[in-house]
């Protein structure tokens, strides 16, 4: 059993690294001095202060970008020089937009309000009030300022305003602005709990006056009125801004229970130290070689060398092995019943391919062979030996490829096949049929089942195109796309009605193998086409059907892309 030494080391070191690392962390917590400790604290108030400064300016300049993004629109330009009353509401709906959109990103926006020079407004977010409104417009239109903390509607907020120019004339004229509000009481989240530093207290300052703090005792009040038990570590200006971030440190709260911690931690490490062996003993004896033994074993079931696990001795794995051992036994004789039923349904599936394959295969209508061969008479009759000639020649070699089944064929041999059938066709209707081939050249090396063309062209002709007054034209097309093969069969005879168009489309979305259909090429072919391609390719190929009533039908025809290994 050789997994088990490996489990013990891994086991022992661990709790090695595990006792090592307390023991550290005691032994220099116990001599760091008072000074160190309240050196280290005052650098975590200066680390947090610019931790919550670079918070509060990101979210600030979030709200400068948008609106300064905003003033540069030339819509809301436009926007704020509209006179017409009409045209500013139409206006103004374009402007939502492009603002909802630019400050979409930005959560921390509350209010977004524009200002004309002649003190008219909108808003495009928030709800604050009319009065609220013309107060902000004539704190930024007399006083000129970029941020400012202001107090509407019993709420504080803070404001960055933007102008708004018109550059079309000789120089920029300010047309307004766009002002963007957040509340203050937002910033409350980033002071938190001092920044994650325990009792470090945290607090926005504007003009030596504290708005927001984790400890809600000091707002309202002068920075120079903190209570003697704070010890004012760190402050740091926010940039670009009238606020300042303040740190503070209550007086004695890092010391209080400094000496007890030494009495517990030693106490604890004692413990532990006796916890550690124990642990290790029961784990070794109780878990490890238990579980090493059993991974051996399971390491030779899956190589092939055994189909049982051994008990351990352990009551509680033992009953885990023989859980498996219950397992494995189900499962081989589910694998032996599954292959068994997996070559019953193969045989099966192939017998019926073969017998469908079969039944297409004389669904060749016997009055095609009749009429080719009494106009083969009568050409030969009329001494026109060399169409009959052709003619029985095109017979049979679409004779002998219908006969093959699934054989894989060169796509040219199958169109080949084709081209003689609509010869054929002509022949006998007097040159009735107009057909095209448009096939890339790459498909001459590929290889697709025969008999899957003819009897969609054999249904475009007697279907679609027999009975048209006027030119009936078919239309084959093939192309390689990919590693897909792809064929369209056009042509524009009469269509399907819309009621049958669903009725095919709907048998050749779901064919169901049992259902086997009435004999007849009309009722067959299509079915069995799809049946044969998803049969022998999957269901990622097969046909599809498209048609108007009146004006054509068009046949798709997918199969992988084959090639000829000769």
């Amino acid at each position: 059993m050789t997994a088990a030494p490996p489990l013990r080391r891994k086991l022992m070191t661990a709790l090695i690294i595990y006792t090592g690392v307390i023991f550290i962390v005691w032994f220099s917590y116990h001599f760091i001095t008072y000074d160190a400790i309240k050196r280290t604290a005052e650098e975590s108030a200066v680390f947090t202060t610019d931790v919550i400064a670079r918070q509060v300016s990101a979210g600030f300049e979030e709200m400068a970008t948008v609106s300064l993004l905003a003033a540069g629109s030339d819509y809301l330009k436009d926007f704020l020089m509209e006179r017409d009353v009409s045209a500013y509401y139409e206006k103004a709906g374009i402007v939502s937009e492009i603002i909802h959109r630019t400050a979409s990103p930005v959560s921390s926006i509350d209010n977004i309000v524009t200002f004309t020079e002649r003190g008219e407004y909108y808003r495009f977010i928030g709800g604050v009030s009319n009065g609220a409104c013309e107060e902000l417009y004539y704190a930024f239109h007399e006083e000129g300022l970029v941020f400012t903390i202001i107090e509407l509607d019993g709420v504080l907020f803070f404001c960055h305003n933007a102008p708004v120019y018109d550059s079309s004339g000789l120089g920029p004229i300010k047309v307004g602005s766009i002002v963007i509000l957040t509340g203050l009481d937002k910033t409350r989240r980033v002071l938190g709990d001092g920044g994650g530093q325990g009792d470090l207290v945290a607090a926005i300052v504007f003009e030596n006056e504290v708005l927001l703090s984790n400890d809600p005792s000091l707002e309202g009040g002068g920075i120079s009125e903190l209570p003697s038990k704070y010890h004012v570590a760190s402050t740091l200006d926010i940039e670009g801004t009238p606020l300042s971030v303040l740190i503070a440190i209550p007086e004695g709260a890092l010391f209080a229970e400094s000496r007890l911690f030494f009495l517990y931690a030693l106490i604890v490490i004692i413990l532990l130290l006796l916890v550690i062996l124990l642990l290790y003993h029961y784990l070794s004896s109780y878990m490890i070689r238990p579980m090493a033994s059993i991974i051996t074993h399971v390491r030779e079931i899956g190589g092939g060398e055994k189909k049982r696990l051994p008990d351990t001795g352990r009551k509680d794995f033992d009953a885990l092995i023989s859980d498996i051992n219950d397992m494995l036994a189900r499962t081989e004789a589910y694998n032996t019943a599954l292959i068994v039923e997996r070559q019953r349904l193969f045989d099966a599936e192939i017998s019926g391919q073969k017998m469908r394959m079969g039944l297409l295969a004389s669904q060749m209508d016997a009055h095609f062979v009749v009429n080719t061969l009494a106009n083969i008479k009568t050409l030969s009759d009329r001494a026109e030996n060399e169409r009959a000639a052709k003619m029985a020649e095109g017979l049979a070699l679409i004779l002998k490829h219908q006969h093959k089944g699934d054989e894989l064929i060169n796509i040219f041999i199958d169109l080949e096949v084709i081209e003689s059938y609509i010869s054929i066709m002509n022949t006998r209707f007097g040159e009735k049929f107009i057909f095209e081939f448009d096939i890339e050249d790459v498909l001459s090396d590929c290889i697709m089942p025969g008999f899957v063309l003819q009897p969609l062209v054999e249904n475009a002709l007697v279907h679609g195109l027999k009975n048209k007054e006027g030119e009936a034209r078919l239309f084959i097309k093939g192309a390689l796309r990919e590693d897909m093969v792809c064929f369209e069969i056009s042509d524009n005879g009469a269509g399907i009605p819309p009621a049958k168009l669903e009725e095919i489309q709907n048998g050749l979305a779901a064919p169901e193998p049992g259902d086997f259909p009435e004999p007849g090429l009309h009722g067959v072919a299509l079915l069995n086409i799809q049946r044969r391609i998803s049969l022998r390719f999957g269901e990622g190929y097969g046909i599809s059907v498209a048609s108007t009533l009146g004006k054509g039908t068009t046949v798709t025809v997918r199969l992988p892309a084959l090639y000829d290994s000769h």
